[in-house]
């Protein structure tokens, strides 16, 4: 009878301690994905606050696509590449404490701006703390969530971290800018990450990482150059890098510009934009994230050519999707039509990034994320939106208030582009993950 008592003891307490381990890997995602949240908020208020900004400082379209692209994406996406590899040696979470604290701070200067000048430094300055923001976090999801099928579902979750930014950056935002002005705005949001950099530093355990420091022990470290080359040799990364930067040359090359338009074509006041699009986008764009993710956690466990192919079928339908938002007359139509392109829009990225995971090494897992990264970024973040705005400026003599509208539309075209690459990439993946599991 006491070996049964104690058995039992033992076994509810394993149960407990379970349960407790589980309660606070759900703390750490949820603190993560709002480190994720922030990384991307100061991006939604310059897209939302765009307008204002423009007028304020008498700028052109192409001075706005300079500081929304390359101005920003060449600072963030070349130095993601050394604070990956010191998130795929140090400690990630002290990387993503200094990484969030930094933008909070850098993000507060904007108080101070008064021309195109400090406007392009503050950018600049933001860039280099938000580097080091998605490398440690997306590495320390993986670990934390180590099985195949949770770990999909919990990139679903951490990915959502950039329709959570779009209802808290305009909703939020247009609020903000509408009783405080929009540096005022960029300051108040600078507060919250340095307290959620305070936040992390308090609360956020480092992993051990077994695997990967065994690995490390065994194999000499690979370097940037032999890292990249690796990657390129795997078709499936291959076609997965190329996808993915000429989905960002569609995403992020069209994301400064959402506001902007709705302002000048639907004659939306920025406020109306932070309450419509930031419900709209913010809402769908989460249930988007977690749909994908179940779909691909639950449904589709181990069955990787099909996710790419679903991947695949629904980037090609977003460029239909993108021109009924775009060229519906009415605003309540435009408005509709963007739930099922948000929803499109959002439903891949964890699993896309789960299996970008799978298929690298554990101790290369930041570093072959920050390489996707830096093309995606200074292709997509930094020639997209320059692209529209140059595009936008030379259509409208001809089409005036119209031309934003028409050099967003020709940047939709990339996503046939990237919808072909990931339908290869269903192709070679089964062999690639096997060649993985094999070494």
């Amino acid at each position: 009878m006491t070996g049964a008592r104690n058995l039992a003891s033992a076994v509810g307490a394993d149960h407990k301690q379970r349960q407790g381990h589980n309660a606070y890997r759900g703390y750490v995602l949820a603190v993560l994905t709002g480190v994720t949240s922030l990384n991307f908020l100061d991006r939604i208020f310059l897209g939302l606050l765009l307008q204002p900004i423009k007028v304020d400082l008498r700028l052109s379209d192409t001075q706005m696509g300079f500081l929304t692209g390359i101005a920003f994406a060449l600072f963030y996406a070349t130095l993601g590449i050394p604070i990956s590899r010191w998130a795929d040696r140090g400690n990630r979470a002290t990387i993503a404490t200094l990484a969030i604290g930094l933008w909070g701070l850098t993000v507060m200067a904007c108080l101070f701006v008064t021309n195109f000048v400090q406007l392009l430094l503050a950018r600049i300055a933001a860039a280099v703390g938000e580097s080091g923001c998605v490398p440690p976090t997306y590495s320390l999801v993986g670990d934390y969530f180590p099985k195949p099928g949770e770990r999909v579902r919990a990139l679903a979750l951490w990915n959502a971290a950039n329709p959570l930014a779009v209802l808290m950056g305009f909703i939020g935002g247009g609020w903000l800018n509408q009783r405080y002005g929009w540096r005022m705005s960029f300051f108040i949001i600078g507060i919250l990450g340095v307290l959620m950099a305070i936040l992390v530093k308090l609360t956020i355990a480092e992993t051990p990482r077994r695997l990967a420091v065994t690995q490390q022990s065994i194999e000499p470290d690979p370097g940037i150059t032999q890292t990249v080359r690796d990657l390129w040799r795997q078709r499936s990364m291959r076609y997965l890098a190329l996808g993915f930067v000429l989905f960002s040359t569609m995403g992020l090359g069209l994301t400064p510009w959402y506001a902007a338009f709705l302002n000048r074509s639907h004659r939306m006041s920025t406020a109306e934009v932070g309450e419509w699009f930031g419900l709209i986008v913010g809402i769908n764009g989460i249930v988007g994230m977690v749909a994908g993710g179940y779909i691909a956690g639950r449904w589709l466990d181990r069955n990787e050519p099909r996710q790419l192919r679903l991947t695949a079928l629904m980037t090609a339908l977003l460029v239909p999707s993108f021109a009924l938002f775009l060229l519906l007359p009415q605003q309540r139509e435009a408005m509709l039509a963007l739930v099922p392109m948000v929803l499109i829009f959002n439903c891949f990225s964890g699993p896309l990034f789960a299996l970008m995971q799978r298929l690298v090494p554990n101790n290369r897992r930041a570093t072959a994320l920050a390489v996707v990264l830096l093309l995606g970024n200074l292709i997509g973040q930094g020639i997209g939106p320059q692209v529209v705005g140059v595009i936008s400026d030379a259509l409208a003599p001809s089409l005036g208030a119209d031309s934003l509208r028409y050099a967003m539309l020709s940047m939709t075209v990339t996503a046939v582009g990237a919808s072909f690459f990931f339908w290869r990439a269903s192709r070679t993946v089964e062999r690639d993950l096997e060649d993985v599991q094999s070494t």
